[in-house]
Formats: C-alpha cells, structure tokens, sequence
C-alpha cells in the first residue's frame, strides 16, 4: 500500500489545516556521567523522549479568520486532544504552541506553525478516592436515615380509620405507579418480574404495612432500589422522573390550612409527608449510583438472571456535567426539604461524593465542540474530515439530527465531538 493511500487531512480537536510540512523528534533521555580522574564516561539510559510533532501549515480562504480563531482556541484548550496527523493516522497530543503569521501582501491566509507532545499517561503511584463505593456507602447512609425519619414520622394506630384508609389509598397509588406503563421503561415484563412483583406487592399488602411502618419502609427502599438492576441504563432517568413525581409543590394539600385542622387530619398529612419523603430519598440515592454503576441483568442457560455492574458510561464531558448537576441540584431541593437532621446530613454527604464522582477522574472524556463545514457536504465525509473515520459519520447525524441525514448543509453549526 503507497503512502499516498494512508494519507490524511490533518484536524485538530476537529479542527481542520492545510499542511506544508511535519516533522516529528524522537529517541531517548540520559544522564552522562563524567567522573574526575576518569577519562571514560557513563551514560545512564532514562528511558524515552517524549515524542514531539512540529508541523507547519496554512490556512486560506475568504473565512480563513473564522477557521484561524476556531484553531487558536482548540490550541488554547486544557487537556489532550486527538491530532490527526497527515503521514501518522490519530494521535492523543497536547498542544505546547501555535504561531499565526499572516501579512497584508498575501490577504486571506495565513501561515501556521504547531508543536504538540504526546500526552502520555499519569503512571505514577497516586492517591485514588473509589468513587463507585463512596457513593454507594453515602447513598445507603441517605436510605437509612430516610427510614428512620420514615419510621418516627409515620402512625396510624390510635387516630380514626380514616387516617388509616388515606395511608392504604397513598401506597397503593404508588405501587400502581410504580408498575405502570407511564413508568416501565421496558415492554419486555419478564426481564422486570421481580421487580414488578416488589411493587405490585406493597400495593395489595398495603393495609398490612401500614400497621408495621418499618417493614414498609424496607420494602420502598427494596423496590426502588430493584430499578437499576430491571432497567439497566434507563434507571437513572426512572429514578430522576420518580422523585420529581414526589416532591412537594404549591398545590399540595400539605399547604391547606383545612387539612390541619385536627389532630387527625394533621397526621394524615404528616404520613402522607412521610410517605412521599421516603419514596424521593430512596430515589435519589439510588440515582446517585446509577450515575456511576450501571447494572444489567441477563437470563443465563439454567433458567435463572445473572446481574452484572460496569462504570456508567458517558459519550461526553458535558453529558457527565448534565447528570451531576441534575443530581446536585435535587439533592439541594431534598436538604432544603427534610426537617430531620440525620436526612440533611446524609444528603449533603452524598451531594458531596457527586460532585466528586461524576464525571470520573479517571475517565479522559471527550469534550463537544461546534464545527461548520464549509460548503454541503456527505456526513461520511464530514466525519472522515474530523476524525479520519468516515465510520463516525453516525454518531454526527444523532447528535445534531439534520433534515437530510446523508449531507451536511454548509454553514450550518454542528455539534461534533472535539476529541476521544
């Protein structure tokens, strides 16, 4: 195969330029070491150089100023990111430097000169907080604390059968939600049965729990947290969806004066109160660890299911930053919420193990970017421009979902990743 035919158009963070020349420089470091009396040195091998690429090039065109500016600021941005070089295929750099020089003799390009290093990796020994058991510890610290304030809050025995009906009327409302279609992000109900029959069992027990709150409380938190096993990557939206359904707004009955007029009634309010804190607290410390575990389950040759856990993955940093500050923000509504100190405290724990958590520190995502091609282009083209794949041309057509998916009108902004 010629050279020719493994040849590219060189991008950088998706950024296109025209190239002149590449140079690269390579080899390895020492330590020579010269000895007094000793006419004979020692070289001491440290290992490799980092590889160095030097490339000059140009740009030109009547909007040479815009692909300029959009280059600058690839060059300028923290981070290693994907350098398609023309003769070396793609290659996670570091940008140490760009020059621009342009002159008014030559309008409408300018020239370009580049030094990037090879990223590398970070392989020395470090100090690494587990994030996936930091937040599952602060998550069941949330739950069980949401039980207790549960078990202290909630009581029928005592107060009118009426007190009583409204709990059995509450939890059976949420087991019917629970399974129902609205809710169930998944037609196939016997990978969910056994969590399908959770739920659907509070609601016909429903007037035995409400004599024993603790065992109630046990089974909530049981069932939701089933979720993230049953529906695997669509538990974090299920859980997010659930606890909205749940927290208090203004129309509630909580805020009726006439609700409370009674001891009776008060209560009634006060285990509705419980009931629907407990649901969002087991909620959202369940979607704490669906931002960072993915669980599926799998039916295996005996007749049985196999549950398996991986990291959860996100196609990009800012998808990453979407899902922590959805999680950050619901956990301040629940702390500003919650009149139990233990509650608060869990929750501003595990707020805290969120932030650190998500994105993972260890993953090196890949960040968007915009980019306009220059004229109407096939997407296979515009991505094999970006990235040197052409294969990639899916994932541009989801991300910005075009009205003619196989060509990419010119001008228009596109959402692209930048590197990964």
């Amino acid at each position: 195969m010629a050279w020719r035919d493994n040849y590219r158009a060189a991008t950088f963070r998706g950024v296109g330029f025209f190239v002149s020349t590449a140079d690269s420089s390579h080899g390895r470091r020492q330590a020579v070491h010269e000895t007094a009396q000793r006419d004979i040195p020692y070289t001491e091998d440290l290992g490799r150089k980092s590889r160095e690429f030097g490339i000059t090039g140009y740009l030109l065109g009547k909007e040479y100023d815009v692909a300029r500016e959009e280059l600058i600021k690839a060059c300028e941005q923290a981070g290693p990111g994907v350098l398609v070089h023309p003769y070396r295929g793609e290659l996670t750099v570091v940008c140490r430097g760009l020059t621009v020089s342009e002159s008014s003799e030559e309008g409408g390009t300018c020239t370009l000169s580049m030094t990037f290093l090879e990223a590398g990796e970070v392989s020395y020994p470090s100090a690494k907080v587990d994030s996936v058991n930091a937040i599952s510890e602060k998550g069941n610290e949330v739950t069980e604390a949401a039980k207790n304030s549960f078990v202290s809050d909630f009581l029928t025995k005592g107060y009118p059968s009426f007190v009583a009906d409204a709990a059995t009327t509450q939890i059976k409302g949420l087991s019917d939600f629970l399974s129902s279609p609205e809710f169930i992000a998944s037609s196939d109900i016997q990978a969910v049965s056994d969590y399908y029959d959770k739920v659907r069992s509070i609601g016909s027990d429903a007037f035995d729990l409400i004599q024993e709150p603790f065992n109630f409380a046990n089974q909530v938190v049981d069932a939701i947290g089933s979720i993230r096993s049953a529906f695997g990557s669509s538990a974090f939206g299920m859980l997010i969806n659930l606890y909205d359904r749940y927290f208090p707004n203004d129309d509630s009955s909580d805020s009726d004066p006439v609700a409370s007029a009674t001891p009776s009634r008060q209560q009634v309010v006060k285990n509705a109160t419980a009931v629907a804190g407990v649901v969002r607290q087991s909620a959202i410390s369940q979607a704490a660890v669906a931002a960072v575990v993915t669980q599926t389950t799998e039916d295996v040759s005996n007749g049985g299911t196999k549950t398996t856990s991986a990291p959860t993955k996100y196609d990009s940093y800012e998808s990453a930053i979407v899902v922590r500050t959805e999680l950050a923000d619901r956990l301040d509504e629940e702390s500003e919420a919650t009149t139990d100190d233990l509650v608060y405290v869990a929750l501003t724990d595990l707020r805290t193990a969120v932030v650190q958590a998500v994105p993972n520190p260890d993953q090196d995502l890949p960040r968007l970017a915009t980019f306009s091609p220059r004229q109407t282009l096939p997407s296979l083209v515009v991505a094999y421009q970006l990235y040197g794949d052409a294969g990639r041309a899916d994932d541009i057509v989801a991300r910005n979902d075009p009205r003619r998916p196989g060509f990419l009108t010119g001008g228009q902004v596109l959402e692209v990743l930048a590197n990964g």
